[in-house]
């Protein structure tokens, strides 16, 4: 059996812990299952950065951690880019059925190795749906 992985959600605000109510509610996660980091309004960027080092450098060290981020190119993705290694993997632009699939492969014993992201991302990305597509025109005027 391969290496199993933690996941560390950092965002803007209050949306990770957002993120892990949802989770809650639709999987019965726990703070074990996840954690959450947020970068808050009037927040210093040192003091924020060194949050995550203590998180990530601390408590991680030696685990295999996939790094969940709000928006690319946001204050959290790019305080969270210089932890990138090969046991870190970043991914930004989460959307719910991405941490949903994430969170099910976790809980199902998938283990890092077997962990396939490309894929993954693939289906969150075309989860999105425009419901009005699916109204006739004239619904719709």
């Amino acid at each position: 059996m391969g290496d199993a992985f933690d996941i560390l959600m950092v965002t803007h605000a209050e949306l990770s812990k957002g993120y892990f109510s949802a989770m809650e509610l639709i999987l019965d996660i726990n703070e074990e299952d996840m954690e959450t980091v947020s970068f808050e309004a009037g927040e210093a960027l040192d003091t924020f950065s060194e949050k995550l080092a203590e998180i990530i450098e601390k408590k991680y060290k030696d685990r295999k951690i996939i790094i969940l981020l709000d928006l690319p190119g946001g204050t959290p993705a790019n305080m969270a880019l210089p932890f990138l290694s090969a046991s870190r993997k970043l991914i930004a632009g989460i959307n719910l059925p991405f941490v949903l699939e994430l969170m099910i492969a976790k809980k199902n014993g998938t283990s890092w190795e077997e962990l396939d992201l490309e894929n993954m991302i693939e289906n969150a990305k075309s989860s999105m749906v425009f419901y009005n597509r699916f109204l006739k025109t004239e619904e719709i005027l």
